[in-house]
């Protein structure tokens, strides 16, 4: 532990200071801790073409793999809990002995990984027809998941013995996917707090593993700092996600001007390394809540949405899993209709997608997450023209089903049955096109889009209406509606989109 903390303050103030002065260095401009600098920012382009990216949340926890009645990624602090409110004390008493004799850091030697293979991974995601890979690089937990400078509790010194972050992005950069880490290490502190209440194995040998139960002290703060930095300057992302740690009551003050300083690191960082400019660093910040303003970063809504277009990029991030998002032996999961739907409305909102699943601890994908993902590449192959590099139209479409962040407990329990009424609306960078997806089909093969009747929408200058094959679709308008007719003998599928291109420009709504 010596060589760690001996080198805290200068290492630092090495990584505050080294992306800003290589930007000064070549007379551009470059981003400060404030808002105002930062808020020249805009999404880039290759994120809002992506719409689709994947992620796994992986690590130690994925040995006990018991969700319990909370989740499986969140048995570190459960199994210190006496009251078992979660479940996951009786269960490690029963399966592992008392967490005093047997504690979190002993999955770590189990956590061996031997069947991952990461070029398997991305194959998955790749089939998937996910544009880019996200690593779960630093959990609650305080694992790290790379070849970490600042903590022994990495996994190339301990548990499988190898930088988990740089095989997967290795294997997603040769495929030419972006690649992105999340990290969710700021609630470190909060996260053991029943190993504090209630007793266990904690340590001083073990206090950069659990913290320490305390304040968010100086040194808390530092390895923060040094571990969410390096990150950076080791493996370059092109995306870095924050979960909602930092903006927890207990957190907030610690965390003052935390957010900006490192924003404004990590866009500077990616100017030094060639990735863009001032105003567009060409990378993604995700933030939780409303901790930073949109203009400076990537909101994102966790097992949610919106329901209307936002004027800012976002990012919905969910689960194929229902109730954990680490794998557990005991689990529900979404159907490749309910994961695909979910796609359709998120990029019909001006939002991206991040789609997470957990693989075993040995590194195996179960076939729960694999055939959905599978499935839904099968579905994007032959209707991805109206996802991918595609924007929002005025509205994102019509229909009586709502997504939005406050109603998520709805998807979490029953989900969302979308009916042939149910109709999402994009169009492509010219123009000159809008794709008008049906995430059902009534009977006879017709849909109603009243959004685009006669009075709304102005028909005259229709070049063509085909479905992404190239078939033709009926049409018709009407004072109340355009009415759609899809050709005699399709396939069944999980959404229908018809294709309405333009002489000339895409027509505004009338309103």
């Amino acid at each position: 532990m010596e060589r760690v903390f001996s080198r805290r303050v200068l290492s630092s103030l090495a990584l505050l200071l080294a992306p800003a002065l290589a930007a000064a260095d070549s007379g551009k401009p470059v981003y400060e801790a404030n808002i105002a600098s930062l808020s020249h920012y805009q999404a880039p382009e290759w994120y809002q073409d992506a719409k689709f990216g994947i992620w796994a949340h992986w690590g130690p926890y994925s040995v006990p793999a018991f969700g319990g009645r909370h989740a499986a990624e969140w048995y570190p602090r459960h199994m210190y809990d006496t009251s078992d409110s979660a479940g996951h004390h009786s269960h490690h008493k029963a399966t592992y002995g008392s967490p005093s004799e047997f504690g979190y850091k002993d999955f770590i030697p189990l956590f061996t990984a031997e069947r991952f293979d990461a070029d398997h991974w991305i194959d998955l995601a790749e089939a998937a027809g996910a544009q880019f890979y996200s690593v779960v690089a630093l959990h609650h937990d305080g694992f790290s998941m790379y070849d970490s400078d600042h903590t022994q509790w990495n996994s190339v010194e301990m548990g499988p013995k190898r930088d988990i972050v740089d095989e997967l992005f290795t294997a997603a950069r040769a495929r030419g996917m972006k690649v992105g880490v999340t990290n969710h290490f700021a609630h470190n502190l909060d996260y053991y707090e029943h190993l504090f209440e209630y007793g266990g194995d904690w340590a001083p040998e073990y206090q950069d593993l659990y913290s320490h139960g305390g304040e968010p002290d100086e040194w808390y703060m530092n390895r923060w700092w040094n571990r969410t930095a390096e990150l950076v300057d080791k493996y370059q992302p092109d995306l870095y996600y924050f979960d909602w740690g930092w903006n927890r009551p207990s957190m907030l003050e610690a965390f003052e001007g935390q957010r900006e300083r490192f924003l404004a690191y990590y866009y500077n960082a990616a100017i030094a390394q060639g990735k863009g400019e001032f105003g567009d660093p060409n990378v993604v910040m995700n933030f939780k809540g409303r901790t930073l303003p949109r203009s400076v970063a990537i909101q994102d809504v966790e097992r949610g949405g919106r329901n209307q277009v936002s004027d800012h990029v976002w990012q919905a991030d969910t689960s194929i899993s229902k109730h954990s998002w680490s794998y557990s032996e005991v689990d529900d999961y979404w159907s490749t209709t309910e994961m695909l739907h979910t796609l359709i409305d998120v990029v019909s909102k001006n939002g991206v997608m991040m789609l997470n699943f957990g693989p075993r601890a040995d590194g195996t994908v179960p076939d729960e997450y694999g055939t959905v993902l599978r499935e839904m590449g099968q579905w994007l192959a032959m209707n991805g023209e109206a996802i991918y590099e595609t924007r929002p139209y005025q509205i994102h479409g019509e229909g009586p089903t709502v997504r939005t962040a406050k109603n998520r407990l709805q998807l979490k329990r029953h989900g969302y049955n979308y009916g042939a009424e149910d109709i999402r609306f994009t169009r492509n960078k010219a123009n000159d096109t809008l794709y008008v997806t049906a995430l059902a089909m009534a009977e006879a093969g017709q849909v109603r889009v009243t959004s685009l009747n006669a009075a709304a929408f102005d028909m005259a200058g229709i070049a063509s209406v085909r479905t992404l094959d190239g078939q033709a679709i009926s049409w018709r308008q009407e004072q109340d509606a355009l009415i759609l007719t899809w050709p005699q003998g399709m396939a069944e599928s999980v959404a229908y989109v018809a294709k309405l291109q333009f002489k000339e420009t895409l027509p505004k709504l009338k309103r």
